[in-house]
């Protein structure tokens, strides 16, 4: 941490594997898509489908959605960060 604080004066560290929500760079299309899966939410859509080039914020944006969640709500959230496609199916189908 000393040398992302002697250099920059950042008090955490700004590069981790899990995405932070607290960092959230609020753009347009940011912006969009949150009020959209937060309308996914409200009416309780069955499936709600984000997708994106790599790094573009679609992982920090559900983790930020997860922290604002109504206690009575069941969230299930799959990450398909190794496996292809039908794998992804098969093991949620397991």
């Amino acid at each position: 941490m000393s040398i992302y604080d002697a250099h920059f004066g950042l008090t955490q560290r700004p590069f981790l594997m899990a995405p932070d929500p607290q960092f959230i760079y609020w753009s347009k299309a940011h912006s969009l898509a949150f009020t959209m899966l937060r309308y996914s939410v409200m009416t309780v859509a069955p499936i709600t489908v984000i997708t994106g080039e790599i790094g573009a914020g679609k992982t920090t944006l559900l983790r930020q959605l997860l922290t604002e969640m109504p206690g009575d709500r069941h969230v299930g959230l799959v990450s398909n960060i190794q496996a292809g496609r039908g794998e992804l199916l098969h093991w949620i189908l397991m």
